[in-house]
């Protein structure tokens, strides 16, 4: 009885090993033919390993904490800057410049905020090679503009200690107007870095499709 059961699990065991070795070499011909091995590549995408680094959730909530803090910080200049332009017949140019720059950049970051519920099924924008570029100009602009709003008020009230509410409150956002800087600065290097990861990823899918089609060729 039990010769007749050992020799049923041995006949079963070989079998097994027989249809796992037949499915093994169908997989390893699908991916070994040259169309599928096209057909994956074509759907790598040159942006495939920064995106995939995207989707890390830790990445997505530091942005989002990112842009966040830039929409506050924002709205703060203006709110420290605009209560000067109230009341006045002609408003100060460079109280006028600092809160368009504070503007632009809170509604910058308002839309990064957004975008993500407007998009919600499409491909996000972190993941669109093209407008990498534009994105990364745009937040050049912003960079300079914040430069140079700190270095008008800095030369104006930095080391200026005298009495009286506007010059403490000019004080406090002269500083206000350094981490916006800061914070539109990491924001920009970080846009630039994806844009020279799809240029990158996009060189070497076209190496490899330029190999292919050598290889192809009579």
């Amino acid at each position: 009885m039990w010769f007749i059961v050992l020799k049923l699990l041995r006949i079963g065991v070989k079998e097994a090993k027989k249809h796992k070795a037949k499915k093994n070499a169908a997989n390893t011909t699908t991916t070994t033919d040259p169309e599928s091995i096209n057909l994956d590549r074509g759907s790598n995408m040159p942006f495939s390993a920064d995106s995939t680094t995207l989707r890390k959730p830790l990445i997505t909530l530091l942005d989002t904490i990112l842009r966040f803090i830039q929409f506050v910080f924002g709205l703060t200049v203006i709110g420290l800057y605009g209560r000067d332009l109230h009341g006045e017949d002609k408003a100060p140019a460079k109280w006028v410049y600092a809160v368009v720059t504070a503007f632009l950049a809170a509604m910058t970051a308002a839309v990064y905020l957004v975008l993500p519920f407007v998009m919600k099924g499409r491909t996000p924008v972190a993941r669109r090679p093209r407008v990498q570029l534009p994105l990364f100009v745009w937040e050049s602009v912003l960079c300079v503009l914040w430069l140079t709003l700190f270095g008008i008020f800095g030369k104006m009230y930095i080391g200026d200690y005298s009495e009286g509410d506007k010059v403490k409150r000019m004080r406090h956002a002269v500083w206000v107007d350094l981490v916006n800087l800061g914070l539109w600065v990491v924001t920009m290097g970080w846009v630039g870095f994806r844009w020279w990861r799809g240029l990158k990823g996009g060189q070497e899918r076209g190496e490899r499709e330029m190999e292919d089609v050598e290889k192809a060729g009579p």
